[in-house]
């Protein structure tokens, strides 16, 4: 299986069934393999090696050599060498308007949605703005505000005054960090006295020759500047980039948000919605466990764990709107929600002012 396929797979539901699985060293260079690996539930994992493969999350696949049946168990932490590759996730849109027709009572006219679960900076018709979690508003009452985010299209040279700064990157379902560059990512954050960040839609690619950095690709570049590389919240940035906001055949009766989901660091890679059920997939992209939270303008009637070929395997107890889910630190979850219009009485309290 090449990398590539992997993790097209892993953005796709429900999973596949592959009851065999032959792994080649580059597969090893991705960070979340096992995990990926242990979602599609093979029989089988063979590779040139007796080895039992461990993740950043602790999960550990088994693969087998059936010429070196013999040969003791070797053990390998993923990745075996640090690269940087892109992630090329997608979030259902037309799913996205589907739930907000069935959820709120659309008037006529037209809304500016931002489908982000965290606040938003952005840009419509070339003028700053910034959008809350999920907020729904009517085209008329959009509101301008200043934001610190710059806009480039490459390619573009960047004095960055870092002469060997930290590397932090967006690889999939993963961040890491690295003193050298060997490859391509939706983002790179600079971090030595502050942080600089560069952040795309597509993957970038960097060269640096003493403080002056070359940025590369096929799509506008964010550049963020903070204290630290969490305060620019790179993996935000490009699902932001990936999922532009939307402009929808609905007003809503009142500027509303839709969905919010917290802490920073829990990013919904899937969103797939019909007839009321929701299905997410979210990664932890934290260093260490947390308790997700999902609120909704929605009554959630039932709420599950599910594995990657959609079966339920643990019931959640919801709290009328929301849920909370523990997730491992680099953990990947999937969930099932079924979801209910409130009653307006219920949504105004949903109301932005």
């Amino acid at each position: 299986m090449k990398p590539d396929d992997l993790l097209k797979v892993a953005t796709e539901y429900p999973l596949p069934n592959i009851p065999a699985v032959e792994l080649e060293d580059q597969d090893l260079m991705i960070e979340q393999l096992p995990q990926l690996i242990s979602y599609l539930n093979p029989s089988r994992i063979s590779w040139k090696e007796n080895a039992k493969i461990i993740g950043p999350d602790e999960t550990s696949i088994v693969t087998i050599n059936e010429n070196k049946k013999d040969d003791e168990i070797v053990y390998i932490r993923t990745p075996i060498k640090k690269i940087q590759m892109g992630w090329d996730f997608k979030i259902n849109t037309h799913d996205l308007e589907m739930l907000i027709q069935d959820l709120i009572n659309c008037k006529e006219g037209e809304s500016y949605f931002n489908p982000s679960p965290w606040v938003r900076k952005d840009w419509i018709d070339d003028k700053k703005i910034i959008m809350e979690n999920g907020e729904i508003t009517p085209v008329d009452s959009i509101r301008t505000k200043e934001h610190e985010l710059e806009k480039r299209t490459p390619p573009f040279s960047f004095d960055t005054k870092f002469y060997n700064p930290i590397y932090y990157y967006l690889n999939p379902f993963m961040l890491n960090s690295s003193e050298h560059i060997n490859g391509k990512s939706n983002s790179y954050s600079l971090e030595l006295s502050g942080t600089i960040t560069f952040a795309s839609a597509q993957e970038i690619t960097l060269s640096k020759e003493n403080t002056l950095v070359k940025v590369e690709g096929n799509s506008d570049i964010i550049i963020s500047k903070s204290n630290h590389w969490k305060e620019s919240k790179p993996y935000e940035l490009v699902w932001n980039l990936k999922v532009p906001v939307m402009r929808l055949n609905c007003k809503p009766p009142f500027r509303l948000s839709l969905y919010k989901i917290y802490p920073s660091g829990v990013l919904p890679f899937l969103l797939k919605y019909k007839d009321h059920d929701l299905t997410l997939g979210l990664v932890n992209l934290n260093d260490e466990p947390v308790m997700a939270h999902i609120m909704l303008s929605a009554r959630i009637s039932s709420a599950y764990i599910i594995n990657g070929q959609g079966i339920e395997v643990e019931k959640i107890e919801s709290e009328f709107d929301r849920v909370r889910i523990p997730i491992r630190k680099n953990g990947i979850i999937y969930i099932r929600l079924t979801v209910k219009k409130l009653l307006e009485s219920f949504l105004k309290r949903k109301i932005i002012g």
